[in-house]
């Protein structure tokens, strides 16, 4: 026969609590809802787009060692993130080039 799990005790919480986690899931779905309406937008789309072939491209230039290249597909990418933040559009964690910057001969 199988043991039937017990259940600790629940705790009471206070009105205040359960309100105050209310409130954080309705911002929770205004923040999900916000979002939404903003991939609609083809411009946001085709930004979000950018960035991914951004992405794809400073790791081929990692895998050739082509520093200059992926300097330049950063700077990109960061002017890019500067207007996403602004906007509420969250991009993904790109691989951002370490070190000094290249000189330019």
């Amino acid at each position: 026969m199988a043991k039937k799990k017990v259940l600790s005790p629940k705790k009471h919480r206070s009105a205040e609590e359960r309100i105050s986690e209310l409130e954080a899931q309705i911002r929770e779905v205004k923040d999900r809802a916000k979002l939404r309406e903003l991939k609609k937008s083809v411009s946001v789309r085709r930004t979000l787009s950018i960035v991914k072939s951004i992405d794809k491209g400073m790791a081929e230039a990692l895998e050739e060692d082509n520093s200059p290249l992926r300097h330049a597909l950063a700077d990109a990418r960061r002017a890019i993130q500067g207007y996403a933040v602004h906007a509420g559009v969250p991009i993904p964690k790109g691989k951002m080039p370490r070190g000094r910057r290249p000189s330019r001969e």
